[in-house]
């Protein structure tokens, strides 16, 4: 299930693949602003965004009927969940996990995006679970060694993304583990975080295995990045073929 907000421009099709692939859109609503979209561009690993169209943000009472969940990921990508209204949704009984990614971005008049700190990290001391680039953690923290920093903020889980040197797995209850990224030929790395975070709540909540969830997750993003746009998500052998050989390869510390 997906609770989001779009323009009219979102399209049929976009639905249609949706519910293709089970995602129910029933809280998706509609907005007369167009969809939030970005252009993006990676030059030689970095990539640079400029804002194209930004729709409006979420209230509490557009999203006061969601339906109960194990688990919920709030995934904010230009501030459209502000912080007090993230810190309602953590009221709820469910495993939460939140990328803040667009608590961490400032748009200038020409429309490029850049990085800035975002300096309401209560809300980081109700969740269960924080996905997080090198730079967004230091964006938080303000200093570069920035791992166990974020555990004394709050979350029980980070999942520190790395790109093509894998991710850095903290927990306050296993300690500090590496994960290395499955070796693919990477096409577009768009979404690469936002699979992995989902397989691995998906993985997590019905396993309680930590260590595999993540492995999932890294694999799922693997084939992600295959591809431009969320084409291939993989086939459940597949992930768990991919998953293996990085668990084979997980080093503590």
């Amino acid at each position: 299930m997906v609770g989001s907000k779009v323009g009219r421009d979102f399209g049929r099709e976009r639905y249609s693949w949706l519910r293709a692939h089970g995602i129910h859109s029933d809280y998706i609503l509609e907005s007369k602003s167009p969809t939030t979209s970005f252009v993006i561009r990676y030059t030689d690993g970095d990539r640079s965004m400029r804002l194209r169209s930004r729709c409006d943000s979420l209230t509490p009472h557009e999203i006061i009927n969601l339906p109960s969940s194990s688990t919920l990921h709030l995934g904010p990508i230009l501030n459209e969940i502000s912080p007090s209204l993230a810190a309602s949704i953590a009221r709820r009984e469910a495993v939460l996990s939140l990328d803040p990614q667009g608590y961490l971005r400032r748009i200038l008049c020409d429309g490029t995006v850049r990085m800035s700190r975002w300096r309401n990290s209560s809300l980081l001391k109700k969740i269960d679970v924080l996905k997080v680039s090198e730079d967004e953690a230091t964006r938080i923290v303000g200093t570069r060694d920035s791992s166990e920093k974020l555990l004394k903020l709050g979350p029980r889980i980070i999942l520190l993304t790395k790109g093509r040197m894998g991710t850095r797995l903290l927990s306050k209850d296993e300690g500090t583990l590496n994960l290395p990224a499955y070796r693919t030929k990477v096409r577009d790395p768009t979404g690469a975080g936002d699979a992995l975070v989902g397989a691995f709540l998906v993985t997590w909540v019905r396993t309680e295995d930590l260590l595999w969830s993540a492995a999932v997750g890294s694999a799922v993003a693997s084939f992600v990045v295959q591809s431009s746009w969320p084409r291939h998500f993989g086939t459940r052998r597949g992930i768990e073929e991919r998953a293996t050989e990085i668990l084979n390869g997980c080093v503590r510390g």
